[in-house]
């Protein structure tokens, strides 16, 4: 099953770029068709010399001689290209554009910890504003042996987040593996001078909790296949990044306002970015999402 005609794919020479390919390579025998490597580099010495086209190809010819040499470090069959632009991100985007791809694959920033998406400058970079979903892979993820069998969908009711749900369920089934649904029900904020909780909350929660579950049974039975869901008490991206740890995916569409079908993270997938213990997926809003919120304004 193809899930993706084209994944994009940053590689830097660096170890977040090798756990991005590592991901990618396996994310394209599961979910897609073919793969591009991209590498950007600094264009200072041009802005500030002026062009030259013999230094130009020089600079190009080692660009992509360090992106054929991580593709063969790798083991990873891809087309490689290589284009000046001083923003990783921009030029991930541009790329994207360029090749129609479907999804971009970044990886963590090097100083994160083990085994965790933290997502650095560059990362960040291309999770804002990119036109396709983007998947991060943890730091640590190449030399991990690692798939992407059993994935995880953070669900809250909304377009968005069936549209992430119906993905998600997509590439576990490409995959062969499961889907497990988490419906986060959030609390108020404690306020007044006792820091009590609203009474109406407390005496609803168990009413609330079960209306989440049954809106998560009802996704379940119309995805079918190997799916299961549970609805908790809590706040969304820290019970999320705790199913997580269960996990070798996690998909979380993006709530922000934004250009339609553009990514613009929402607090929850922000939060993630940061705490998420598997790779993690985030879709653009949706032109589905976008006319929702023109209505209810």
């Amino acid at each position: 099953m193809t899930i993706f005609k084209t994944i994009l794919v940053g590689v830097d020479g660096r170890e977040g770029g090798r756990d991005a390919l590592a991901l990618a390579a396996r994310a394209q025998t599961g979910w897609g068709g073919a793969l591009v490597a991209l590498h950007a580099y600094p264009y200072d010495y041009f802005v500030s010399r002026g062009s030259d086209s013999e230094v130009e190809s020089v600079v190009l010819g080692e660009a992509l001689t360090l992106v054929n040499a991580e593709l063969e470090r790798a083991g990873v069959a891809a087309e490689p290209e290589a284009v000046p632009d001083g923003s990783p991100g921009r030029a991930l985007h541009l790329a994207a554009e360029r090749h129609d791809a479907e999804l971009i694959v970044v990886g963590s920033a090097h100083r994160g910890r083990i085994g965790r998406v933290l997502a650095g400058d560059v990362t960040t970079g291309t999770l804002h504003g990119a036109p396709c979903p983007v998947l991060v892979a943890p730091r640590g993820w190449a030399g991990a042996d690692g798939d992407l069998r059993r994935v995880g969908v953070g669900f809250d009711g909304a377009s968005e987040s069936r549209k992430a749900a119906a993905l998600a369920h997509d590439l576990a089934a490409a995959a062969g593996g499961s889907l497990r649904i988490v419906r986060v029900v959030e609390p108020p904020p404690p306020g007044g001078p006792t820091l009590h909780y609203h009474a109406d909350w407390a005496q609803q929660r168990e009413l609330i909790l079960q209306a989440a579950q049954q809106e998560v049974d009802e996704l379940a039975g119309q995805l079918g296949g190997e799916v299961s869901g549970e609805a908790v008490l809590g706040d969304p991206a820290r019970e999320l990044a705790f199913e997580a740890n269960e996990l070798d995916l996690l998909v979380t569409g993006s709530r922000d306002y934004g250009p339609v079908r553009r990514l613009m993270l929402g607090s929850t997938s922000a939060k993630l970015v940061h705490e998420a213990p598997s790779p993690l997926l985030v879709l653009p809003r949706s032109a589905a999402e976008a006319g929702e919120d023109l209505h209810a304004t």
